[in-house]
């Protein structure tokens, strides 16, 4: 025979098999690359939101960075008071604790909304807290010392860090609920209680408290008095205008 020896028969299962259980991963595959659904999402932690001392800590200014958006979502860079009352009331603030919405009231002169845009205004001037002013209703009577006070991110941070210092129980329940009504932060889940302080308010947010409270009694005690120089000044004009016009004149007792 001069040709090549037969090739022998294959056993069984030589060849490769059109069917059956599928071969194991390779080390290191994940289960995104077998089946195309996304890997689950570790939570991300949360941290502490005040220092002892009450302020806020980077976590908490991040955190009121993404509820500052949420109310100012035309990116103006500024609050209003309607949404600043409106997240307090999230928050579960009493009426009587949510400045604005407390003074909301009738009024035959001014707006409404001037009465309260005036006391919130007194409010941030007192605490020093960052904002810008504008007028409400162009063309209609104005409050002396009033306007409209907006909130920049700053100031707003500053108000709501000292609000959750100055009551952290109330802190830790108004968060949760403006984290679920806002939709901020869904990936970490509900706040813990240990994040915000543990005891009632920090001495140095007390001390604020008081030195805010004597400005606003200083302010307001400066206001009446240029409004009674005002006042003054205003009649003795119109006495001046009616002493031109007419034929008779007003005399002083001090000079007679």
């Amino acid at each position: 025979m001069n040709g090549p020896p037969p090739i022998p028969p294959r056993p069984p299962g030589y060849g490769f098999r059109a069917s059956g259980p599928p071969l194991p991963p390779r080390p290191g595959q994940s289960r995104q690359q077998q089946d195309g659904a996304p890997p689950p999402q570790a939570p991300v932690p949360w941290g502490p939101l005040s220092y002892h001392d009450g302020r806020a800590t980077p976590l908490m200014e991040s955190l009121q960075a993404a509820f500052f958006a949420r109310l100012d979502p035309q990116n103006t860079g500024t609050v209003t008071p309607e949404a600043v009352s409106a997240f307090l009331d999230v928050h579960g603030f009493a009426t009587e604790h949510n400045t604005w919405k407390s003074n909301l009231r009738p009024n035959a002169i001014f707006q409404p909304e001037d009465l309260a845009d005036f006391e919130l205004k007194a409010v941030l001037e007192a605490w020093h807290l960052e904002h810008r002013v504008a007028v409400r209703h162009p063309g209609r009577p104005q409050l002396p010392h009033g306007g409209m006070p907006l909130l920049t991110p700053r100031g707003f941070a500053d108000l709501m860090a000292v609000e959750h210092a100055g009551d952290p129980e109330r802190a830790w329940r108004g968060i949760n609920a403006a984290l679920r009504y806002y939709g901020v932060w869904p990936e970490r889940g509900p706040l813990p209680r240990a994040c915000l302080l543990a005891t009632g308010m920090p001495p140095e947010v007390r001390r604020r408290i008081e030195e805010a409270g004597a400005r606003s009694r200083r302010a307001a005690a400066e206001r009446i008095a240029a409004s009674r120089v005002d006042v003054a000044l205003r009649a003795e004009g119109r006495r001046h205008a009616e002493e031109i016009s007419g034929d008779y004149y007003y005399v002083r007792r001090d000079d007679v």
